[in-house]
């Protein structure tokens, strides 16, 4: 696999989808759905159709069980509230050390970089620097090298494997905690789960959580700041609300978790169509969210939408996923994007240069490679 965008791909499968009744079948046999109502079905009404899966709490492609996953989410966001980040995060040092000599913010990583300082304190409360270290080394080998950029298969990924190694040391030095004790950050989440896991398993779950802390929510904020700049958004009079809104638009024309991929545990039907057990079924977030079925001009992007949705746009709108496997800090990960995003828009003039105007799909879409000066 090289560093080649998926994009055009996304794109033939929302054309696809649009001329489809119901689900169908991409040309590698995955069944490809972009209905809502279908999609719901599989991720909270159906479920047990599926394969139970996580995203992040799990080892290899094994999720922990249900009961471990209820209190890695329960954790997670006990660690999150225990900060004030609002209140203690310097923007205008962040944006000196991630913009390059001539004042420019690189896309595909200048928001990840950002989002890994905001979320600093609930990362690692005050570890030590070796900690610290790795968790810097795992954001750029493999968060922006893989998940963003997409690695060229023939580089070792020796970096990662030693990066693994070092947290998995790290995590063997520090005591267990317990559930109920003072969790203040993810290392603490991952040494208070109980059940038979392994320094090296707690290693893997804590980069999971990493990849979900700021992978996501950085890819995100480089969209709302670029769209916001290219929108009228970059000026000392945008409000709250308008930013709300920007966050929300953003994350409909440009979900970041574009797909979701689920197997079947069971024979079944789904919109329609014959589901066999061991079927792998594709739900395409971006189609649902770009479905003229649904939302008026889907391709344009109109903040103002959100001043009033219909019923159907509520339902068909699944940028974290819905039921069990949802991304449990979603609330957390909204209210980052639109704080960051007001101070950026507000605080800042900009500019942004793209060499062309495709999105970088990965396994996170991302924006088209260039920059943004603030």
């Amino acid at each position: 696999m090289d560093r080649q965008s998926l994009w055009r791909h996304l794109r033939q499968w929302e054309n696809l989808a649009a001329d489809a009744d119901g689900p169908f079948r991409l040309r590698f046999g995955t069944l490809f759905v972009a209905d809502a109502d279908a999609a719901r079905e599989i991720l909270v009404d159906s479920a047990d159709n599926y394969v139970s899966q996580s995203g992040f709490f799990r080892i290899g492609p094994e999720p922990l069980p249900q009961a471990l996953r209820t209190a890695a989410s329960r954790e997670l966001l006990r660690a999150l509230a225990h900060h004030d980040l609002k209140s203690s995060f310097d923007i205008d040092s962040a944006i000196h050390e991630l913009s390059d000599s001539r004042g420019r913010l690189r896309h595909q990583r200048w928001g990840v970089g950002l989002v890994r300082r905001y979320f600093a304190p609930v990362i690692a409360h005050q570890r030590h620097a070796e900690l610290n270290s790795l968790v810097d080394a795992y954001v750029e080998s493999s968060v922006i090298a893989d998940d963003i950029v997409g690695r060229i298969a023939r580089r070792s990924h020796r970096s990662v494997s030693r990066i693994r190694a070092g947290f998995t040391e790290e995590l063997r030095r520090l005591p267990a905690r317990e559930p109920e004790s003072d969790i203040r950050d993810l290392v603490d989440v991952v040494l208070s789960l109980r059940g038979e896991l392994s320094p090296a398993d707690r290693a893997q779950l804590l980069q999971r959580l990493i990849l979900s802390t700021v992978g996501f929510t950085g890819v995100t904020l480089e969209w709302v700041v670029l769209l916001g700049i290219q929108h009228g958004y970059n000026t000392s009079a945008v409000r709250p609300d308008q930013v709300r809104s920007l966050v929300r638009e953003t994350l409909r024309l440009y979900p970041t978790a574009w797909r979701l991929a689920r197997e079947a545990a069971t024979d079944h039907e789904i919109g329609g169509a014959p589901v066999g057990k061991g079927d792998h079924v594709l739900i395409g977030t971006h189609a649902i969210h770009r479905s003229g079925a649904v939302w008026d001009k889907p391709l344009d992007f109109h903040p103002s939408r959100w001043e009033k949705l219909t019923d159907d746009q509520r339902r068909a709108y699944l940028p974290f996923g819905k039921g069990e496997e949802m991304c449990p800090a979603n609330g957390f990960a909204l209210k980052a994007l639109e704080h960051l995003g007001y101070l950026i828009l507000r605080g800042y003039r900009g500019n942004v240069r793209v060499r062309k105007w495709k999105p970088h799909a990965r396994t996170l879409l991302a924006p088209p490679a260039g920059w943004t000066r603030l």
